[in-house]
């Protein structure tokens, strides 16, 4: 069946860039702890040796927000070209609907996870220097809302996009 897209790709940011963030906070906080303890253990008087422990809590702090952002981004362009290449017939607007409200709910599920974990003691520290993180979790259901209506208006309103078969 030639398949040149489908609607399911807002749905798939959503789990996707609330999964990277979920794992980011986690694998930050690991980094910042492991490489502090290291350091303090060993403490060594070699300076490369200390600069590279300073180099991992660097980049767990400053390096990892910032990859979440290029795949943010990378996802949301490949959502966006897709929906441009896909044949669409108005009769799926409905269907496209309904899966925008779930991928809503499921931002709404993926917030206030990623919420409970940035709650715990042990990963508010790497969490307050994730701030860019923490703010587009936070407001994940609204980006997905935000996304979705942009991917039905680039999916169904652009020229000459009417015109696929329906079965």
């Amino acid at each position: 069946m030639n398949k040149k897209g489908d609607f399911t790709g807002s749905i798939y940011i959503i789990v996707s860039i609330a999964a990277l963030a979920i794992v980011l906070l986690i694998g930050g906080y690991i980094a910042n702890e492991v490489s502090t303890e290291l350091k303090d253990k060993i403490s060594s008087d070699e300076a490369e040796v200390n600069r590279s422990f300073d180099a991992t809590i660097n980049v767990a702090n400053n390096t990892l927000p910032a990859v979440w952002y290029v795949v943010f981004a990378v996802l949301l362009l490949g959502l966006f070209i897709t929906a441009w290449y896909m044949p669409t017939h108005p009769i799926f607007v409905a269907p496209f609907i309904i899966l925008l409200i779930i991928s809503v709910m499921l931002g709404v599920a993926f917030s206030n996870a990623y919420e409970e974990l940035y709650g715990f003691s042990t990963f508010s520290d790497m969490a307050d220097n994730q701030t860019s993180i923490n703010f587009i979790m936070g407001k994940l259901p609204l980006v997905a809302l935000v996304v979705g209506i942009i991917a039905l208006v680039i999916t169904f309103a652009k020229p000459g996009g009417n015109n696929a078969p329906v079965a």
